[in-house]
Parts: C-alpha cells; structure tokens; sequence
C-alpha cells in the first residue's frame, strides 16, 4: 500500500475555502495507475486526484437525475457504436 497526502485548493479567482489534508492508502497498483494519469498531463496527484471526484461526482450526479452515460466509438469504417457505462455498487 502507498500512502498519499492530498490538500485541496480552490480553482483560481474562487474564494478560499478551508484547505482539508487527507492521507490515502492505496494498493501499489492503483498508486502507479495514479501516477501515470498525472503523468499525462503534467499534473500534481492532488489536481489528478481532485479531476477524479470531480468526474465521479458529474457520473453520480448524472446517474442519480435518471440519465445514462455513455461512449460512443468510431471504428475504421467510421460507424459509430454506442456502449452504455453501467456503475456497479
């Protein structure tokens, strides 16, 4: 397990709130996998960890007014296939 401190900070011009320290323990595994995302970007693991519950919350949101979400692939031939994303739990 990795343990990882996250402080939370508001998006620029925003008012700021009290700023939360958290300390995560995480599998080995999902502490690379959180690496690698911020490593994309260029980001801090707090701002990745921070875009994720972001995401989470929109997914939970959207969820929870009866919507359904979704992605939509194009395949080589430029057909579009839409799978439904079903949250388990």
């Amino acid at each position: 397990m990795t343990t990882t401190k996250v402080i939370t900070k508001p998006p620029a011009g925003a008012e700021a709130p009290a700023i939360v320290r958290l300390s995560v323990n995480l599998a080995a595994d999902v502490a690379d996998v959180l690496r690698s995302l911020a490593g994309r970007r260029g980001l801090s693991l707090t701002e990745t960890i921070r875009r994720a519950i972001a995401v989470l919350k929109f997914v939970e949101d959207e969820v929870e007014q009866g919507n359904k979400l979704a992605v939509v692939e194009t395949g080589a031939d430029g057909r579009q296939r839409v799978r439904e994303i079903m949250l388990v739990g």
